[in-house]
């Protein structure tokens, strides 16, 4: 049996829900597993355990519930030592203001308005940056024990927790030796699973603008106006169409052509401030209930990282694995709509997006 904590900390808030997530912010064993359990699958399972399969190596390291009978996994991990500041805000009390580029990421979270009054953000307390103490015990053979930490290290380096943990918020970093990222990845059979990509070194206070200003110059349509700055956005003209064909929905208009973000995220609701209503793009529809069901989780993420001199980078990582199905249609308001993947394919080939080099 092998044993060792890594010590974390939260680099960018955290909304991370616990038993009262309305009071009261925590950092869950559970929540951690969770995400191990997707990293490991991400990125294929270990190299050194093929032929196993995937889903058996994951059975045999987390535990499985399949079958008649349960399995224990050998992995078990526990948090210790918090020491996090935590507090209830929504996006404006973290300085993102309505429209801005930081609050392209966090827009869920800010105060609305809703029949003339101010409606604030509820449901998740916020973890400011803090640190926590990851112990991890593995009863397997101690053959395997540097593949565990390779899955630690790519959670620590790559890894987010809570509410936007795909729109940077809850990123994690190790607070003290970190481990070889490049070196991590080679223990798994898919690395090629992940293509990493950066926008460059910058301050710490610039890396949350950094991630939202790019994600928006690829998303925005009439949030900043329709004027010449945001029709020079790469991402321009496909964010005009899926407005356009939300808007055909509305009117009962029929309106041609793929749509495209649902590649990025779902659901979706576009607010029509002229008329103030909305339509829902749904990853499926229950015909019989008249409403959407499922959603699709992005597979660009933007992570916050800092390295071991402790220089910040504005990551954005495209996880083709898990990137829109071949064929599969989108739902606006139940109405089937094509999807193309021309959006995700450009994001990719960005020229502002360089190599990391871990």
């Amino acid at each position: 049996m092998k044993t060792e904590t890594f010590h974390l900390e939260l680099i960018t808030p955290c909304f991370c829900g616990g038993a009262e997530p309305d009071k009261q912010a925590e950092i869950r064993a559970p929540s951690i597993r969770g995400q191990l359990r997707w990293w490991f699958r991400t990125l294929g399972g270990f190299q050194s355990l093929a032929p196993m399969s995937v889903r058996d190596q994951e059975a045999m390291i987390f535990g499985s519930t399949a079958g008649d009978e349960g399995r224990a996994g050998k992995l078990i991990v526990r948090v210790a030592s918090v020491s996090v500041q935590s507090s209830v805000k929504d996006g404006q009390e973290l300085g993102h203001a309505n429209f801005t580029d930081p609050a392209y990421l966090t827009f869920p979270i800010q105060t609305r308005e809703k029949q003339g009054q101010k409606v604030g953000y509820s449901g998740r307390g916020v973890l400011a940056k803090g640190s926590f103490g990851l112990c991890v015990t593995w009863r397997g053979g101690s053959e395997q024990w540097e593949n565990i930490r390779a899955l630690i290290a790519v959670l620590g380096h790559l890894g987010a927790m809570g509410f936007r943990g795909r729109r940077a918020m809850g990123a994690l970093a190790f607070q003290r030796n970190p481990a070889e990222l490049s070196e991590a990845f080679s223990r798994f059979t898919k690395p090629d699973a992940l293509l990493v990509r950066t926008l460059g070194t910058c301050e710490a206070r610039e890396v949350i603008p950094t991630l939202g200003g790019w994600l928006k110059r690829w998303r925005a349509y009439g949030r900043t106006g329709k004027n010449n700055a945001e029709q020079k956005f790469p991402g321009f003209k496909t964010a005009m169409a899926d407005h356009d064909h939300g808007l055909a929905r509305l009117s009962g208009t029929a309106a041609s052509g793929p749509t495209y973000r649902p590649t990025v995220g779902l659901p979706i609701v576009q607010f029509f401030s002229s008329n103030q209503n909305t339509v829902n793009w749904e990853w499926d529809w229950n015909f019989q209930k008249k409403k959407g069901e499922g959603r699709f989780a992005s597979p660009v993420l933007l992570r916050p990282h800092r390295d071991a001199q402790g220089k910040w980078h504005a990551l954005v990582i495209f996880v083709d694995a898990h990137q829109w199905p071949a064929d599969k249609k989108v739902f606006l308001n139940g109405q089937e709509r094509n999807v193309s993947l021309d959006l995700y394919e450009a994001m990719k080939k960005d020229e502002a997006l360089k190599p990391f080099h871990a």
